[in-house]
Order: structure tokens, then C-alpha cells, then sequence
């Protein structure tokens, strides 16, 4: 059964979360406090178990709460094989292929909708259930002669349904006796017993729940196909020694008094999850330390398994884990790297190695051992921050383990981390957003629409595809240059002017365009592009600052050849903005501050009043008065707010106050890259022919 759409109203920080689908392995992100935590504890509310608290009602709803709404509501999709199973206990119904199942503020029960599937409300005696059995051997029961019927012991009938087989036939069994014992004389009252009893078995495997055909409907469901959901929250980290008559302690909760006592050793559950991983019993183990070599196989053979069933959720090289007996009845976990030529090394114990590695190495034991003790299948897992405090690597790995139980169980999670999330299809990756108005969330699939804070780890998800382009050197080989630019304003201004000059013969398009992160970033990008197979070129502001990137850049074998300055005329310029005539920069600046201009006594600036700054460049004339009127709440010129404004006017076609001196400029420079990229190219091929010689 797999959960496919679903509800959440009043609970907690959510109002109402609308109608929201999902997919078989879903991802919702959100900022911190921004409720994806209560959206996977409201779903835990449609298991039948579950007990609601009224401190889990949403505080802002009173009103509404006074009349019953749906706190947690889910559209189920059953299998064929669900499908069946009703359909064999229930043969006058049409299929039900979907349900509804929902929880309620008045109800203490889950509750079921089969939609427009018609089923009877009224009781029916033609029913297998247990209510009409009971009936049938009260009937029985009656009919014997006085003097043995109120000697027949019948007070099982008044117990609750009994809930497996051995139950049922123990019982049976025992009223069996009883009547043999009390009509073994009566021939009649032995036959019409027989007649029942030899069908017992096919009567308890076709038995229901109920006095009409909804509730034995409804029961069957609860006790039969009602889906799990498995909450997976907190990951306890394993130290390296663990101290066995304390854990023995702690497992029967027998605890020290003090809460530094319980913050310490709140580790039970984990270390217990570690012996169920190694099929190792405690006391067990404590009963082998008097025989060495009974206890050295038990290690053995634990620690073999252990290690057996990390290794495949662990990336990187594989780890050894070894189990070791240490006097005064401690465990020491040790554990060692595994390469791949088979050498171990830095062997030690866990306690010695980095938090991160200790919580990593805790995290799946916690997982792979939770998930084998439920069982899981055909369940629905319902994972907190899985990959918290992991690398990169070992989160793909997580990841991995996550796509591995998809296959027969559904996965919902909350994440911050991009390398979380690998499917982007609506209904596997749902944003959640909080109002802070109202302190309320809210949750959608058209994640596209998101805050743009909200966004960051998607985006940076969504960019793995650039990164892969970088490394796959086969990709570099057969792609076009690239040119590295330092700035996404450099990057806007090129695109932008390449549209607006519409110049065939000096087109950017023979180009890949890629904005390095700052200005710090430039060299490492632009080695990871040149090592991995990219013709790569680097155009630069003609600072202090990008000078020195360029004697970088040459101190790692690029030619000057492959670094652009910006210049005019053999004249550097130190930024791309002095491309652009003053008069034509100065009009889009105007229209963008022209609110705070005015307000400070500024109808507009004027060419004179930016060039009497006397900086080299109109950039540092403008932030140069932007500095003096701080006091008046300038703060910092924005050179982006401007780019936007100029490069929004050339896609919308609003250029007139371009000038033809403004578009030969930036001919010019597209002219110099196009020179630079046949310059590089004769010098590959002459260091070829030369190499042939």
C-alpha cells in the first residue's frame, strides 16, 4: 500500500498543508523551524497505535477545534495483492483498489473511506466473523438440556476475539473437553458439535471482526493491511569502549540518579542496536568470558558480521570492525581501514577516530539495525535528517541505503543537504516554507516557486549535473571553451550585449560562459576546467587584484594568451563596466536610484559631478560618493543592481540609451576573445606538429 497524496490540518505550526502528492521516495526541504519535522511526526498519526496528545493541537485553531476536523488524512493506492485479499474476504464487494485513511481530534481511532465503493452498514448473519460465531455457540449452547448447560464453561465467548491461531484453537481445544466431558452420553449433542468443530481451522483463517459488513471491513483492514509508519529521528553515537555491566543496566532501566548520568549514557539504544547487528547476546558474552576459546569465537564470529553488514552503506574503502574483550567486563569496538589491495591500516579504537567519522560510523548502525528489526517491507519510513553531520560521500551513500529499501517500502525525509536529493520529479521533492506571521506552515511540490533561501541546497542539487561536466575529462574534450569570468556580472553583461549586437562573427555562443563564485575562486576553477580537458581562457578586471590571479594562473602552466584583460584601444580598463560610455552608465544608474537621489537634493548625477572623484574608473567614482553620503543611509554602491537594470532593457528591447560608441566597445572585446581563441588553438596545433617530429 503506498501513500500517494496527503493532508495535515491543526497540528502544531501546520494550519493547513492542502492537498499534497508524493511520490515512493519523497524529499522535503526547508530552512530550520520551518516544519518538516511536524509534517513526518502529524503522518506517524496514521498508524493504528498512535496516541494523539492535546499539546500536538495547533494552538492558533481553538475554534476550529471544536468541531471535528481531519488532523492527518492520506489517499492509499493498494497493490493487486491487497486487492485480492479483500476481495477473497469480501466477495460481494467490487474491488477496492483505493482508501482513505484519516485521524481525527474527536476520534480516538484511525478511521477508513473506500470512496464510492458500496458496502452495508446493517448486520448480517451470512458473515465469517467472530460475533457470529459466538452467536452460533451460544445457540448451541442453548439448545442442551438444563442440568449440562449450566454446567458448560462460556466465558471465553464473552473475552475479547481471540488474535492468532494458536489462541483460537487453545481455546477451542479446551471447550472441546469440556463438552465430551459433560455429553459424552448425549449422542445428539456430540454430533452437532462434531459438525462444528471439524471446521475450525477454515473458520479462524476466513474469520472477521464485526457485526456488519463496514466494521468487518474496517477491522480487517486495521488488523490485516493497515500500512506502517516506521519515524526514524535521533542517532545516538557509540564511544570506543562500552562498559557491559552498565549497558546491561541501562537496558533494564536501571539508571543512576542524575541528568548528567542520563545525557551520558543515553546510548543504550545504539549499542544495543550494535549486538543486534553482530547476533550478539550480552549476557551471553558474560557467561564466555571464563572460557578463552569460546569467547574468541563468539568475537569472531560477531565481528565478521558486523562488518559484513556496514560495509555496504559505507563509501570509500572498506572498514573492518573487531570486537575485543577487555577486563572488568568491557567491549572495545576497533575498527581498521580495509584497501583495496587487501593491506589493513590505522587500526584503533573508534573513539580515536573524528566525530565525524564516530557519528557516521553510529548512524548506520542505528539505521541498518532499525530497519532489519521492523522487518521492513510494504512500509512506510519516515527518516529525519538521515544524513546530518555526514561528508558528501558518505551521505551518497546513505542515499544509496535509502533508494535500496524504495524498492519494497515508501521513503519520506527531511533534508538540508543537496546531496540528499536525487530525484526532482514532482512528488518526490516538496518544499516547505514557514509564514512567519502566522508561524504556520506551509508545503508544495512546485518547488520551483520557492523562497529563494528555501532553494539554496535544491539549487545546488540541481547543479551536480556542472559538476560532473567538469570532471568527466571526455566531456572537456568535446565541449566547447570555456571562459572563466569573475564575476555573475561580467557573465550578464556578456550574454546580454552578445543578444544586443546580434554579430554572428563575434558571437559568444562558440563559448561556455561559467561566473566563478568571487574573485578567490577564479584560479581553482579555472584548473579544474583546464585539467579536465576544457580549452580554457580567463578574462579578468585589470586590478591589482586580477593581476595576481594571472601570475597564479601562468605559476600553473597557463599561457598569457589564455587571460583576457578588459582594455580599450591597447588602454586597460579596469572593469567591464568602463565598456560602457559614462553618459549611457550613468542613465541606467539614474533610473535605479532615482527615488534616493532626489530625496538627498540629487536630480540626477551628472558626467562632471561622478568624473570630479578623479578615480581611473567610473565604478570607484561612484562608490567614492556613495562613501561620502553614507551618513545619509546610501550604504554601498551596488554595481548588480545596475548590471540587472541594463541587461532587463535589452531583453525587453528598451535600449536607446545605448550608443553606438557603447556597442563598438563591447565589439571590441568579443573581438579581442575570438583573437585570443585562434591565437590558443595555432599555438596547440604548432606544439603538435612539433611533438610529430
Amino acid at each position: 500500500m503506498r501513500l500517494r497524496k496527503f493532508r495535515v490540518q491543526g497540528y502544531r505550526c501546520i494550519h493547513d498543508s492542502g492537498e499534497i502528492k508524493v511520490g515512493d521516495l519523497a524529499a522535503f526541504v526547508g530552512r530550520n523551524e520551518s516544519g518538516k519535522t511536524t509534517i513526518l511526526e502529524a503522518l506517524t498519526l496514521l498508524n493504528k497505535d498512535t496516541k494523539l496528545s492535546d499539546l500536538d493541537l495547533c494552538d492558533e485553531m481553538t475554534e476550529e477545534l471544536k468541531s471535528e476536523i481531519k488532523l492527518a488524512e492520506g489517499d492509499f493506492v493498494l497493490n493487486e495483492k491487497e486487492t485480492a485479499l479483500i476481495r477473497e474476504k469480501f466477495p460481494n464487494l467490487q474491488d477496492i483498489r483505493t482508501m482513505k485513511i484519516y485521524r481525527t481530534n474527536k476520534h480516538p481511532r484511525v478511521q477508513y473511506d473506500f470512496g464510492e465503493v458500496k458496502i452495508s452498514g446493517e448486520a448480517s448473519k451470512r458473515l465469517n466473523s467472530w460475533e457470529n460465531f459466538v452467536d452460533r455457540i451460544k445457540s448451541f449452547v442453548e439448545a442442551m438440556p438444563n442440568p449440562i448447560r449450566i454446567r458448560v464453561d462460556t466465558k471465553f465467548l464473552s473475552a475479547p476475539p481471540p488474535r492468532t491461531r494458536e489462541v483460537f484453537m487453545d481455546m477451542m481445544a479446551e471447550f472441546n473437553n469440556n463438552i465430551y466431558l459433560l455429553a459424552s452420553q448425549e449422542p445428539q449433542i456430540i454430533s452437532e458439535w462434531k459438525n462444528i468443530y471439524q471446521d475450525l481451522e477454515s473458520i479462524f483463517d476466513n474469520m472477521l471482526i464485526g457485526t456488519n459488513e463496514r466494521s468487518a471491513l474496517d477491522n480487517f483492514i486495521e488488523d490485516k493491511l493497515h500500512p506502517r509508519f516506521v519515524y526514524f529521528s535521533d542517532y545516538k553515537k557509540i564511544l570506543g569502549n562500552i562498559d557491559l555491566e552498565e549497558f546491561i543496566r541501562e537496558t533494564k532501566g536501571i539508571r543512576a540518579k542524575g541528568l548528567e548520568y542520563v545525557e551520558e549514557f543515553d546510548k543504550a539504544e545504539t549499542v544495543n542496536n550494535l549486538f543486534y547487528l553482530a547476533e550478539l547476546d550480552a549476557q551471553k558474552l558474560e557467561e564466555a568470558q571464563n572460557s578463552p576459546s569460546r569467547l574468541i569465537k563468539l568475537l569472531h564470529t560477531s565481528s565478521r558480521r558486523l562488518s559484513e553488514r556496514l560495509n555496504p552503506a559505507w563509501k570509500g574503502d572498506p572498514i573492518h570492525v573487531e570486537l575485543r574483550w577487555n577486563p572488568g567486563n568491557v567491549l572495545s569496538v576497533v575498527i581498521s581501514d580495509v584497501h583495496r589491495d587487501g593491506t589493513v591500516t590505522n587500526t584503533g579504537l573508534l573513539n580515536r577516530r573524528a566525530e565525524g567519522f564516530k557519528w557516521t560510523f553510529s548512524f548506520i548502525v542505528n539505521f541498518a539495525a532499525e530497519t532489519q528489526k521492523a522487518e521492513l517491507k510494504e512500509a512506510i519510513l519516515l527518516l529525519d535528517e538521515p544524513a546530518r553531520n555526514l561528508h558528501p560521500a558518505q551521505q551518497r551513500g546513505i542515499s544509496d541505503l535509502l533508494k535500496g529499501l524504495a524498492g519494497s517500502n515508501q521513503i519520506l525525509y527531511a533534508t538540508h543537504s543537496p546531496f540528499m536529493i536525487f530525484d526532482y520529479t514532482q512528488g518526490n521533492l516538496l518544499v516547505v516554507e514557514l509564514d512567519k506571521r502566522r508561524h504556520l506552515s506551509k508545503i508544495y511540490y512546485d518547488y520551483w516557486n520557492a523562497d529563494d533561501q528555501t532553494l539554496i541546497p535544491i539549487l545546488y542539487g540541481l547543479s551536480r549535473g556542472l559538476v560532473e561536466s567538469i570532471v568527466d575529462k571526455q566531456i572537456g574534450f568535446n565541449s566547447r571553451p570555456v571562459i572563466i569570468v569573475e564575476t555573475m556580472s561580467d557573465c550578464m553583461y556578456l550574454n546580454a550585449f552578445d543578444r544586443f549586437l546580434k554579430d554572428p562573427n563575434l558571437s559568444m555562443n562558440p563559448l561556455n560562459i561559467v561566473a566563478a563564485y568571487n574573485k578567490n575562486s577564479v584560479m581553482s576553477l579555472a584548473i579544474f576546467y583546464k585539467n579536465h580537458g576544457y580549452d580554457t581562457f580567463i578574462l579578468l578586471d585589470n586590478t591589482e587584484e586580477s593581476r595576481k590571479i594571472a601570475s597564479e594562473l601562468q605559476s600553473n602552466e597557463f599561457k598569457s594568451v589564455q587571460m583576457v584583460f578588459f582594455e580599450l584601444s591597447g588602454q586597460p580598463k579596469l572593469f567591464i563596466e568602463d565598456l560602457l560610455m559614462d553618459d549611457d552608465y550613468l542613465y541606467a544608474v539614474n533610473q535605479t536610484y532615482e527615488v534616493r537621489l532626489r530625496k538627498e537634493g540629487y536630480v540626477t548625477l551628472t558626467k562632471d559631478q561622478v568624473l570630479s572623484k578623479g578615480k581611473k574608473s567610473i565604478i570607484d567614482n561612484l562608490n567614492e560618493i556613495w562613501k561620502e553620503n553614507q551618513h545619509l543611509g546610501w550604504e554601498k554602491f551596488d554595481r548588480e543592481d545596475i548590471c540587472r537594470y541594463i541587461c532587463e532593457k535589452i531583453v525587453l528591447g528598451e535600449t536607446d540609451f545605448l550608443s553606438d560608441k557603447t556597442k563598438d566597445q563591447f565589439r571590441s572585446l568579443y573581438r579581442l576573445i575570438a583573437e585570443r581563441i585562434r591565437q590558443n588553438q595555432n599555438l596547440g596545433i604548432q606544439s603538435s606538429a612539433a611533438g610529430n617530429r
